[in-house]
């Protein structure tokens, strides 16, 4: 074992060939000393690495003096949620991010838990808290769309909550966190909604009488968030290539819209649009005040408002005469026709920007089992053939 001066931490070279490192930061409520630890494929690179870990921790204790709330052992859940939010999350992840947070946390969280010290948050009353939610959590429009706040809408919240105190955790105030262990009530998730077929005529008729047919064109062959097609510019375009590439998004916050980076790192992404569709934006530029973004506000030239996005979608739903869906149902409509037409799950789940294929795969289940279900009966036609000796393979349709 390779010990370092006092302070530096120690690095030893571990029996499968690795390198690891730590050093102590305490001892928790058990006598039990806690330490944080790296490791790395050479020493020179776990010597960086807990290099490293050791600022890190030095700039979060310096933070947390900062704050002097280290002198109160067991702080309140309202106590800490300043702190983490101001400390740990404001200015180091996204500040979309942090609204969300700060939102769930004054909605939801702090109103039940809030005076709360942090020993005092049972599993058990983190569970029935969501189990509350799911059932009456509803605070505004009860009267339209009832007392029960959605399944996906309880998830955001016990991710919030778990996040807040996991961070508590790591900072030595917690020895456990009470909400690790939750399991998320099951709800009934809303059927998915999608555009037929049928119905894609009907659509892009109107939308041409509305004077936005290339819009929805674009979203009907991509599948792009509301965000992405509005923070389109016309640099994302590459005309030679066919490609629209993604490099940003907008969002609304605090009642302005901001340009962000993407939802996820497989967000950013380059899709490749038909010749038809490269030629209708063109056209399209021609005609089009002069602005930055693709799609822009008719009345500024700037960003557009995507709330009247979705208020213009349902006018022209209704005027097709069609059901109205989100905006973000075409995107499923996209991902559902495609996957349909024989477009393989990978693919679809890049141009989507999914981080995996297997989330397609569950996401659209419901199409993914028909393709597994024709790939079944080709493969059987091929086996068929190949036992009574014949030499070519008719598929079925």
């Amino acid at each position: 074992m390779a010990r370092r001066a006092k302070g530096q931490g120690t690095i030893r070279k571990r029996k499968d060939g690795r390198w690891e490192g730590w050093f102590n930061i305490g001892k928790d409520e058990s006598g039990k000393v806690k330490r944080i630890s790296v490791t790395a494929k050479t020493k020179t690179e776990c010597q960086e690495k807990l290099k490293t870990a050791q600022e890190k921790y030095s700039e979060e204790q310096k933070i947390l003096a900062t704050h002097n709330y280290l002198t109160e052992s067991d702080p309140t859940l309202e106590t800490w949620y300043e702190i983490w939010i101001d400390a740990f999350c404001r200015g180091v992840i996204k500040e979309y991010t942090v609204k969300t947070y700060e939102n769930k946390f004054k909605l939801y969280i702090l109103p039940e838990f809030g005076k709360m010290r942090l020993s005092e948050i049972s599993t058990v009353a983190c569970q029935q808290f969501l189990v509350n939610l799911l059932n009456n959590g509803r605070i505004r429009n009860r009267e339209k769309k009832g007392a029960s706040l959605s399944h996906d809408t309880v998830k955001g919240i016990r991710r919030t909550l778990n996040v807040c105190l996991e961070k508590a955790v790591d900072e030595g105030i917690l020895s456990k966190n009470p909400c690790s262990k939750v399991k998320l009530p099951t709800g009934q998730k809303p059927e998915m909604k999608t555009m037929k077929k049928e119905e894609l005529g009907a659509f892009l008729e109107e939308t041409k009488r509305c004077g936005c047919y290339e819009f929805y064109y674009l979203e009907l062959s991509t599948g792009m968030r509301l965000g992405e097609i509005c923070a389109l510019e016309w640099t994302d375009l590459d005309v030679n290539k066919k490609t629209i590439s993604v490099n940003k998004s907008a969002r609304k916050l605090n009642g302005e819209i901001i340009i962000t980076t993407p939802k996820t790192k497989s967000s950013n992404r380059t899709i490749r649009i038909n010749d038809d569709l490269v030629d209708l934006l063109l056209a399209m530029k021609e005609r089009q005040i002069e602005s930055k973004y693709i799609f822009p506000s008719p009345d500024t030239g700037g960003i557009r408002d995507m709330p009247a996005v979705t208020r213009r979608l349902h006018r022209i739903q209704d005027r097709a005469g069609l059901p109205r869906i989100r905006f973000h149902d075409l995107r499923h409509t996209f991902a559902t026709l495609t996957l349909e037409a024989g477009v393989d799950v990978k693919t679809v789940s890049q141009m989507l920007g999914h981080t995996d294929a297997g989330f397609t795969m569950n996401t659209y289940m419901h199409v993914t089992d028909d393709m597994q279900k024709n790939a079944a009966d080709k493969m059987k036609a091929i086996i068929e053939n190949a036992d009574k000796g014949d030499n070519v393979i008719n598929f079925p349709a």
